[in-house]
């Protein structure tokens, strides 16, 4: 019981400092210059060393937020790290048997309703507010 308790407590931060880190504006930018690149490219309109110029700004642009995403997630994963580290630390639980019950189904199922958990309370959060 200690053990899925502690699951769900650390997924449930997890998702927390998901919701707060701008992953889904970068995936929007990214999408955005995406869109851009391709009316840039059907354009008659524009001269193609002008296209050539547009285009090499626009996969900077789309690199750079790419790059973002993965430092983002990079840090999301560490923190994860972090978390299971502090809870061998603290005699919590063993990281070995953590992963090892991370791989299961029921597992999977308490990092599902961890996140689920978090964004439903957020939302329930968020029209008690209003």
């Amino acid at each position: 019981m200690v053990l899925v308790s502690y699951v769900f407590a650390v997924f449930f931060i997890l998702a927390f400092v998901a919701d707060r880190v701008p992953l889904i504006e970068s995936v929007k930018e990214i999408s955005a210059l995406s869109k851009e690149s391709i009316k840039t490219i059907s354009s008659t309109a524009i001269k193609d060393s002008q296209k050539q110029r547009i285009l090499l700004a626009n996969s900077a642009a789309i690199f750079k937020y790419s790059l973002k995403i993965t430092c983002l997630a990079l840090l999301i994963l560490i923190g994860g790290y972090l978390l299971a580290f502090v809870g061998d630390e603290l005699g919590i639980v063993k990281i070995s048997v953590l992963f090892g019950f991370l791989e299961t189904v029921t597992g999977i199922m308490t990092t599902l309703m961890a996140f689920g958990s978090y964004f439903l309370l957020k939302k329930i959060y968020a029209r008690a507010r209003l």
